[in-house]
């Protein structure tokens, strides 16, 4: 199997964006989750959000992730932590585990792509269709990039490759038109970004330094090189938000 640049530069974050463990916690408590809640966690990487929430909120948690390398790094450490019996683990798209769930007390997406289903990128058609999955009361914990200034266009293109994004007020303008309320709206500061590039970047040049002659290398190099000009150059114009919608 082939090793890609998100496999080894998020292995060794909590969470795979400019995101603190401590302020997603912060953002959870708000949604006053019962004991035992049922949440699912869209693109759960390596699993460690799944396991805060089981942990620290004892939800019964669905995590969602489709990429092999990912998942079976979660099924590890799922495994290792002793949460079997809290979470479950799925290795399919998000749009077949939310048919195959019943409604949601909360559902987390934190940088997730196309989280709603194929193809499904505008803001209040996403925010309304997982509202649909949702109890009344749940809530939907949303984390993405935000523009904080119009972008230059080349740097639109790049960024909105894999996704779709919008200004900190557009997204929570969105929430509501998907008749969501808006709890809280958060923006991360320098220091969660400081740790999040660091640790992709440290990760990538330990990984490179080990091994050389690695036939992904070269692939895995370009990438960090391209993502690193992106965030150099990208600074002033994006930010990351961190949004609690409750479905009203």
């Amino acid at each position: 199997m082939r090793v890609a640049f998100h496999h080894i530069a998020y292995e060794p974050l909590a969470i795979c964006n400019a995101l603190s463990m401590g302020r997603l916690e912060a953002s959870v408590a708000r949604a006053g989750l019962r004991s035992g809640a049922t949440v699912m966690d869209i693109g759960c990487a390596y699993g460690e959000v799944s396991m805060c929430l089981a942990r620290v909120f004892d939800a019964r948690v669905t995590a969602v992730e489709l990429d092999p390398v990912m998942a079976d790094g979660a099924a590890a450490r799922i495994a290792q932590a002793g949460l079997l019996d809290r979470i479950t683990l799925r290795r399919e798209t998000s749009a077949a585990a939310l048919d195959d769930h019943a409604p949601l007390d909360l559902i987390v997406a934190i940088g997730s792509t196309e989280p709603a289903g194929k193809g499904l990128r505008e803001p209040v058609a996403v925010f309304s269709a997982l509202a649909e999955r949702l109890a009344p009361g749940g809530a939907l914990l949303w984390g993405d990039l935000f523009w904080k200034d119009e972008p230059p266009a080349p740097l639109r293109q790049l960024v909105e490759a894999s996704g779709y994004y919008v200004r900190h007020d557009e997204w929570q303008a969105a929430a509501r038109a998907a008749g969501l309320e808006v709890v809280s709206a958060e923006i991360s500061d320098e220091a969660e970004w400081a740790v999040y590039r660091t640790g992709m970047e440290t990760a990538i040049a330990d990984w490179l330094d080990a091994h050389p002659d690695h036939a992904d290398a070269p692939t895995v190099a370009a990438t960090a090189n391209r993502i690193k000009m992106m965030f150099d150059f990208g600074a002033p114009y994006f930010g990351f938000g961190l949004y609690l919608f409750r479905k009203t």
